[in-house]
């Protein structure tokens, strides 16, 4: 996969996380656990975007490209962030046709703590692997 593959996939992820950013931002009823939900993936995009500016000025010669090469295949950690994200999307964004329903519905938090625990874990698995594929960079 090239770099420009990678960075693709990197910026389709960002996109993502920057709307679920926003959704979790009108949600109420659960601060706590959208508190942490937001938190977290406000820390991946941040990463995401610093990897994102590496991998443009990186080459795949780099060494270290092989690394950040493994975060975007097919079921990788990418594709588990994403496929989080857009859970975390499914039950947040209102699937009510009605006016009011739609509003109400997206205004109300509907994981459990079983949910938000699970997608907090991938979220926390891939922020690891993008700090250490960062921190190969400055080796």
């Amino acid at each position: 996969m090239d770099p420009l593959s990678v960075t693709a996939s990197i910026i389709a992820v960002l996109q993502l996380t920057n709307a679920i950013i926003g959704y979790l931002n009108d949600v109420k009823g659960a601060s706590k656990d959208r508190a942490q939900c937001a938190i977290e993936a406000s820390n991946v995009y941040n990463l995401l975007v610093n990897l994102k500016y590496r991998l443009e000025e990186a080459s795949s010669n780099d060494a270290w490209y092989t690394a950040v090469r493994a975060l975007a295949v097919t079921n990788g950690p990418l594709d588990q962030y994403r496929s989080a994200l857009e859970q975390l999307q499914s039950k947040v964004i209102s699937t009510s046709t009605s006016g009011l329903g739609k509003i109400g519905s997206a205004l109300t938090w509907k994981l459990s703590k079983e949910e938000v625990a699970d997608i907090l874990s991938k979220i926390e698995r891939l922020k690891s692997l993008i700090q250490i594929a960062l921190e190969m960079d400055h080796l």
